[in-house]
């Protein structure tokens, strides 16, 4: 399977379009385009011209850098392409990245072991770690 990689081109219509894949709520056009001029990073998969994955890093760039977003179109899942856009994402942090700098993300269920191969861990049971969603 032919891919093109694109890195930092990421556009607002295909993060909504590739975002639709996912069942996740939608978000408003100006609230992407802006989340996405801040991004750090981001690649883009393509085949045949068709968007089939993505991934971003958000963060401060400098201690605090978060995985974001890796999304694959059901149809090419399984299929290398999840691989493609990490060591994407590995190759920007192995640049930009400190000593010491913390690398974030949360797994969807049962997709853990997927990133433990780039040597994320889980965190502990006993770890603190918490989220919210704002609804408006």
């Amino acid at each position: 399977m032919k891919l093109r990689i694109e890195k930092n081109k990421l556009t607002a219509k295909e993060y909504q379009s590739i975002r639709a894949t996912t069942g996740w709520d939608m978000l408003e056009e100006k609230v992407v385009e802006k989340a996405i001029e801040n991004d750090l990073f981001s690649v883009c998969v393509y085949h045949d011209n068709e968007l089939v994955g993505i991934g971003r890093i958000i963060g401060d760039g400098y201690i605090y850098f978060y995985i974001q977003d890796i999304i694959v179109i059901p149809e090419y899942q399984k299929k290398g392409i999840g691989r493609v856009i990490m060591d994407n994402i590995e190759g920007y942090l192995l640049t930009a990245a400190n000593n010491n700098s913390f690398v974030g993300l949360m797994a969807a269920v049962g997709v853990q072991g997927f990133y433990e191969k780039y040597g994320y861990k889980v965190r502990p049971e006993n770890g603190s770690g918490m989220y919210k969603v704002v609804r408006k």
